[in-house]
């Protein structure tokens, strides 16, 4: 299949499938968009096709903004990873809704293929450089992963998920230990701060030790890796 990108469909582009920005205005549509739907298709034939797709657009390191802040494609990707587990209050702070709302409902993608492909094009994408990675700790992509991981059957997936973890987890070159879940932690914090908004006292500044507790507190870790 060949990927291209245009801002308009025309008759010279039918089938193809944009993953290449011209720009990167919010305002740009494309073909990849208007597939992402078809993620959720009872044809198992036609979700293992779209995820290869949308893994394929993943290689294109040049498009990562756009993929991640006009198509929101992290978003597509895990979905169908979620499933239904209960969320604490605490998981569901700075993750999207969509995520947790279905509650028990939530059907996790049956097809191993699919789960796969999906989780390789997660990697990709955290691969392709450091702004992609902490965009994707600041919308809590570490949650779904680990709770899809701690059900995950197959061998193959759950070792690329701990790759995903690894990215996720690990410090960025040239900066102090614990630097990248701090900067997580930070953004999970502000949302805890708002919820519990009343006890502080709304618009109250925080005190010496609130503002300490911000700063140097950490997500519960998971498998052990710091």
């Amino acid at each position: 299949m060949k990927l291209i990108h245009h801002k308009q469909s025309t008759p010279s582009n039918h089938g193809a499938v944009s993953c290449t920005p011209a720009s990167k205005s919010t305002s740009t549509t494309s073909h990849l968009q208007s597939i992402l739907p078809e993620l959720n298709s009872p044809n198992i034939h036609r979700r293992q096709g779209i995820a290869g797709t949308l893994k394929n657009c993943c290689f294109s390191q040049d498009s990562t903004w756009w993929l991640l802040n006009v198509v929101h494609l992290d978003k597509a990707l895990l979905l169908p990873l979620a499933g239904p587990e209960e969320l604490t209050i605490d998981e569901k702070v700075g993750l999207d809704p969509d995520f947790w709302l279905a509650g028990p409902s939530k059907v996790r993608e049956p097809d191993a293929l699919v789960r796969l492909t999906l989780t390789e094009a997660l990697l990709l994408l955290l691969a392709s450089g450091r702004r992609a990675r902490e965009t994707l700790r600041e919308r809590r992509m570490f949650v779904i992963i680990k709770m899809a991981d701690m059900v995950e059957e197959n061998e193959e997936i759950s070792e690329r998920m701990n790759e995903c973890v690894q990215y996720l987890r690990r410090d960025e070159d040239g900066e102090e230990e614990g630097s990248s879940d701090r900067r997580a932690y930070e953004r999970y914090a502000r949302g805890m701060i708002e919820r519990n908004g009343m006890e502080w006292g709304e618009g109250k500044a925080l005190s010496a030790e609130e503002e300490n507790t911000v700063e140097n507190g950490r997500e519960e870790d998971y498998d052990n890796i710091d």
